[in-house]
Formats: C-alpha cells, structure tokens, sequence
C-alpha cells in the first residue's frame, strides 16, 4: 500500500488515522509534538513542532521520496471573541493551522507524486466554508486552508494526486469538548473522522473527493 504520513499524529484524530492506514497495509510516519504521544500512536515517529519552519525542514528532509498519502491533521483552536483574543495565540494558531499546512504540502508534493496515483488530505472543519462567533482566527484559518485545498488539487490533478479538503464537525476530542454546551456522546468521534480517511485514500484512481463535510446525525 506504500508510505503515509500523518502530520499531528499524536493528537486523538491523528493517532485514529495512524492506526486505520495502518490497518489498511501502509508503513505509516507520525509527527507531533510529544514524545509520548508519538510513542502511544504506536507509529515510528518524529518529533516537529510545525510553529518553527526550520524543524519542518529538518523533518522533510528525513521523508522517503515516496509517498502515497499525507494526512494534515495537526491544528490548534482558540476560543475568544475578536475584541479579547490574544494576537499572540493567532499568530501561532495561523502559523499551524495554515502556514506549516502550506509548507508541508509544498515539501511532500513530489513524494506524492513519485509514488502517483496518491492522497493528500487536508483536514478542515466546519469553519471552512461556515463563520461562527467566538473563534474568528480559526475560522480566518480553515477558510484560507479551505481555498488552498482547492487550489493544490488543481495544481496536481493532471499528476493523479488527489487532494481532499475533509472538514468534520465537532469532534469529542481537544477543543471539541471544550465547546459551549455540547453533549459529548452526540459528537463526532476521531474514528469516524479516520474512517472517512481510509475512505478518500481508497477511491478509484479516476476519482477526486475534492471536498468531504461530516457533521453529527444528532444536533450537538
């Protein structure tokens, strides 16, 4: 099945996509933050911290020059108003939701397409395309991350990489459980984001899911 690498493998979303590319046959690459995380995810890994370009340097350089897929599943979220948030936190919440997305792409692209037909899978959010109050920096985020996505599969389609924007809902994990009057046992769950993982990286060659939205069946 190749080589994937999952960017933000020691979050619960990413670990759940390590484990479920895994389980379909890839030798799957992690990369987070913390160690232990790393280690938990069960993933030969390597510690990046995608707040500073020259560690993303560093760690595209020790890539395979092939890969079949590259999951983005790294973020970070800021619950604040735009009159009390914090420039500081923005500057890091774009620098990893957006810039290293963007650098990382640039850094993996001729793997994927090396190794084509290939995946390359953004993960989004339902801030992608939606505003909503009280995080207007995550939201500037997925929208840019969003046009990106877009753009990229324009790029390297005629390559056959396949570039997907997949963009969940609320998800019972991270800041998803920190959100305003939730019920947990309603949300989406970080294996149902990984199952539609495995379901992008396993359409036919000929087909693109250009962009894939899940959303709880209940309301939260």
């Amino acid at each position: 099945m190749g080589t994937a690498l999952v960017v933000g493998a020691g979050s619960a979303i990413g670990t759940a996509v390590a484990a479920t590319l895994a389980g379909c046959g890839h030798e799957v690459l992690g990369w987070g933050r913390d160690p232990a995380r790393l280690a938990a995810a069960g993933v030969r890994g390597d510690v990046v911290d995608l707040r500073r370009p020259d560690q993303v340097r560093a760690a595209l350089d020790r890539l395979p020059d092939r890969l079949s897929v590259v999951v983005y599943a790294a973020g970070l979220f800021d619950w604040a108003p735009a009159d009390r948030g914090d420039p500081e936190v923005w500057d890091e919440l774009l620098a990893v939701n957006l810039a290293a997305a963007m650098r990382v792409t640039r850094g993996v692209l001729p793997a994927l397409v090396a190794a084509a037909p290939s995946s390359l899978v953004l993960l989004g959010s339902g801030a992608a395309r939606t505003p909503f109050a009280g995080n207007p920096a995550y939201v500037a985020s997925k929208h840019g991350l969003a046009g990106f996505a877009r753009s990229v599969f324009l790029d390297v389609r005629d390559r056959d990489v396949a570039v997907t924007l997949l963009s969940p809902g609320l998800v019972a994990a991270g800041a998803g459980l920190r959100a305003p009057g939730v019920r947990p046992e309603q949300l989406l769950q970080p294996a149902d984001v990984a199952d539609a993982v495995r379901w992008v990286v396993g359409t036919p060659p000929h087909v693109c899911p250009v962009e894939v939205e899940l959303q709880p069946q209940r309301t939260p």
